[in-house]
């Protein structure tokens, strides 16, 4: 039962990261009326239900940046960590030349 409530909150597939606190509510509300769920188990169905959204949304992000990184480097475009990276390495070595200038 609870896999099926998690299945309709997610049933869009990337919907997870769309998903807020209240359409979760609202699909639990929906499920309550159908006579689906007991109106006392509600709220703990939300909470859960919402828990295991956030999880999937954090999961989804992570791959997405995962791919997005993968496709930077076939592309040899640097990311935005190894631009700071460079930046803080060639800071470093003006300072020493201006060192060893002075």
């Amino acid at each position: 039962m609870k896999s099926d409530i998690f299945e309709k909150a997610i049933s869009l597939g990337f919907g997870a990261l769309l998903i807020t606190k209240e359409n979760v509510e609202e699909i639990i509300n929906d499920m309550v009326k159908k006579g689906e769920i007991k109106k006392d188990e509600a709220k703990a169905q939300a909470k859960e239900i919402f828990n295991k959204v956030l999880s999937s949304k954090k999961e989804i992000e992570a791959k997405i940046e995962e791919v997005v990184e993968n496709v930077l480097h076939k592309l040899d475009i640097p990311t935005r960590k190894e631009l700071l990276q460079m930046e803080k390495k060639l800071e470093e070595l003006i300072k020493r030349l201006e060192a060893k200038e002075e």
